[in-house]
This record gives structure tokens, C-alpha cells and sequence, in this order.
């Protein structure tokens, strides 16, 4: 989806960003940070760990209209003319500050920069990144000299994980860019993605086979896990996976036609999935193309283990889903009083 072998930083402004609220000052660099080659290397290493995974997809958005959000407007200006690269990262910095309007935002450093020789899906277009990083990390520094090697500590960021991190990317313009955003930092969920950006989802196959995948998985904890029990729970996420190994398109009357033998089931489904979209204010399309690279990531999430209170577990093959149903029956024990799994195999392996 997204390739940085050939990318470049052609621009950089580091500055840090306060708290509003805690009344903390912003501080502003004075001039563009120069980009030398060994950073850059790390640089681009830290993007590309970040984002070689990422599947959701965003754009500027605004419930009035696309020119009244701010970010928007600052992306055209750059994009239009790069040269007032540094007087624009000032303005996304004093942004970010006036959406710092909570106690627990915390203050950091505001990495702006401006890329080019990005391949995104398979086509060479720039791009504007905006990190910020909020945790630093204490690290033994070695300093070496004729006699000896010292140690001194020091303070800096790791580089493996970003805090929050967006990529712009110059295209789809007319429809408010497409945005990739990561925010790691779950206390203030809204901050970045609503308040400072205004991006919304784009609804695409990614959109559409995530939602899917966790509204089978919210219904099969909540509906088929409290009515019939963690097998049959299981037994569901293991037709879910089956379904979806055989079908790159997904039809959601086929899916539930095929999944529920009885029409109780499936209206119980059909409801569940209309609460769950009101829920988490989404829509679902009825008919859409597998997102493979999404349904590897999210079968990932599918819990396969049942917990007993006898301290066994029962870990289920979602790889083999046939065996649950042929080899694992439940059953009630009228003499002790408590339920039963009964496996059956031909040897221990």
C-alpha cells in the first residue's frame, strides 16, 4: 500500500507544542531543522515500521463544509507552495495548541516535514508528516575517549513506537486529501484524529471488512457467548473465518443465510448489526470486496480459548474449523453437578 524505498525529507521543522489549559508556551525553532543523512535513515526506518501495516484510511472533513477545516487549508498552502514551508509549520504547531484544551494532553515536540518520492499504491506522489511525540525515555549514553569509556545518562525518544503520527498525502484533493493517522496514546482519543485533524473514516473495503469482523466478534461475546455458551461462541468466529477464507466477496444475506441454520438466529443477527452500527456510529455496506490484508490482521484478534473455572483450558484450531464440531461436545453432569467437555482424538500428540 505505502513503499518510503525511494522517499525523501525535503523539509523539517521540529518544534514543542504546550498544554492551553496548564497555560504551558509553545516554543518555536527558529529557522527549518537540517536533515542529515544518518537521521533521515532513521527517520524513514521509523515511518516505514509505522505505517507498512496500516490499513485505515482517512480524509478532512467538516460537518459544514471541506474549507472551513483548518488543516485542510494549511495542507492546500503547502502542497501549492512548498517554499513557505517553515511560516505554515508554525500555524499547524499554534493548531495543535488550541486543541491542547484538556488537563490530560500532554506537551511535546511537533515534528513537521514535507516528503517526496512516496509510493502510495503504486503511485509517486509527496507527501506532509506530522509527528508528535509525548513520552521520552531515559537511555545510557557511552562517550568514549583516549582512556576511557563513560557512561552518562540521557533522555530521547524511541524511535520503535510513535506516540501520534499523521501522513497527508497529495491526493484525492478534492475530497480532503487521504489521511493516514496513529495514534498510540489512548487516554485522549479524540485530541488528535476530531479536534485537531477533523478526519473521517473513508469507507473502502479496509472500512467495510474491519467493521464486519467486529461485529461478528462483538455479536459472538455478546449474543452467542451469554445465551449458549463459549463453545458455540467459538464454533461461530470458526464458520466467521471459513466464510471468509472462501469468499472474496462478502454478501451479508449470504453470510447470515449461510452461518445460521434457523431465522430466529439470523433476525437476532440482522438486529444486533443495526444496534451495532448506531453504537459505534458506522455503516456497513451490504455488499463489499474482502480486505485481505484487514482479515489477517483482525482474525488475529479472534479469541480461540476457553477459560474454565477448574483452571483448564480448551485452545480451539481456527485453521481447522471442522474439528470444534466433529471432536468437542458439552454436555451436563446430573451426579456432580456441573457442566462437561467431552474431546474426542486418536492419540496425544
Amino acid at each position: 500500500m505505502i513503499d518510503f524505498t525511494d522517499a525523501v525529507i525535503e523539509q523539517l521543522a521540529v518544534h514543542r507544542v504546550g498544554n492551553k489549559v496548564r497555560e504551558d508556551n509553545n516554543f518555536i525553532s527558529e529557522s527549518l531543522t537540517p536533515v542529515l543523512a544518518p537521521i533521515e535513515e532513521l527517520f524513514l526506518n521509523y515511518l516505514n515500521k509505522s505505517f507498512m501495516d496500516y490499513t485505515e484510511t482517512f480524509h478532512f472533513s467538516h460537518d459544514i463544509d471541506l474549507s472551513y477545516n483548518v488543516m485542510n487549508g494549511l495542507t492546500q498552502k503547502i502542497f501549492a507552495d512548498p517554499r513557505n514551508f517553515y511560516e505554515h509549520s508554525i500555524e499547524i504547531l499554534k493548531q495543535l495548541y488550541e486543541q491542547s484544551n484538556h488537563q490530560n494532553i500532554k506537551s511535546g515536540d511537533i515534528f513537521v516535514f514535507e516528503l517526496t518520492g512516496l509510493l502510495y499504491n503504486n503511485q509517486d506522489i509527496n507527501a506532509i508528516g506530522i509527528f508528535k511525540s509525548e513520552n521520552k525515555e531515559h537511555f545510557i549514553k557511552l562517550v568514549e575517549n583516549q582512556k576511557n569509556i563513560n557512561l552518562l545518562r540521557d533522555v530521547g525518544i524511541n524511535i520503535k513506537k510513535i506516540d501520534k503520527a499523521c501522513l497527508i498525502l497529495n491526493t484525492e484533493a478534492e475530497d480532503g486529501y487521504r489521511v493516514l493517522s496513529i495514534d498510540n496514546n489512548k487516554y485522549d482519543a479524540d485530541y488528535w484524529k476530531l479536534e485537531f485533524l477533523k478526519i473521517d473514516y473513508i469507507k473502502d473495503n479496509n472500512f467495510n471488512t474491519k467493521n464486519y469482523l467486529n461485529l461478528c466478534k462483538s455479536f459472538a461475546t455478546e449474543v452467542i457467548a451469554e445465551n449458549a455458551g463459549k463453545k458455540e461462541q467459538i464454533d461461530f468466529l470458526n464458520q466467521t473465518i471459513k466464510y471468509f477464507d472462501k469468499n472474496e466477496k462478502i454478501n451479508i444475506e449470504e453470510f447470515s443465510s449461510s452461518l445460521f441454520e434457523n431465522q430466529e438466529t439470523k433476525n437476532a443477527f440482522n438486529s444486533y448489526k443495526k444496534r451495532f452500527e448506531d453504537e459505534n456510529d458506522v455503516e456497513i455496506a451490504d455488499d463489499f470486496e474482502l480486505s485481505k490484508t484487514v482479515y489477517k490482521k483482525q482474525k488475529r484478534s479472534f479469541k480461540n480459548l476457553i477459560k474454565l473455572d477448574t483452571n483448564i483450558q480448551i485452545k480451539l484450531d481456527f485453521n481447522n474449523p471442522e474439528s470444534s464440531e466433529k471432536f468437542v461436545e458439552k454436555g451436563y453432569d446430573d451426579k456432580k453437578e456441573m457442566y462437561f467437555y467431552k474431546v474426542y482424538f486418536n492419540k496425544e500428540m
